[in-house]
């Protein structure tokens, strides 16, 4: 006989929400049976679900980011310039 597994240990087993489960059950990616008013899925059904889940790309994996400082600060800036109530800055040369 096969393991079911409910809904908190596939959430723990995926690491993703209990609701994000729920979600993937109901748009019919991942199968699972209800027994006793209970959500209950096969390990089986896990096990492809997740093969299927693991082998696309997702936009995280494929997109490089580079961050390039346009403006160098120096003590010209109006930032610096800023006067006020409380804490000041005050940059010795």
């Amino acid at each position: 006989m096969e393991n079911l597994l409910n809904i908190k240990q596939v959430a723990f087993i995926l690491k993703v929400h209990p609701l994000t489960v729920r979600r993937y059950i109901k748009e019919g990616g991942l199968k699972a049976v209800r027994i006793g008013g209970n959500v209950r899925i096969k390990e089986s059904s896990l096990a492809e679900f997740n093969k299927d889940f693991s082998s696309t790309p997702s936009k995280k994996q494929t997109v490089k980011t580079t961050l390039t400082f346009s403006k160098v600060f120096t003590i010209d800036d109006p930032l610096f310039r800023l006067r006020g109530r409380g804490a000041s800055v005050s940059l010795s040369s």
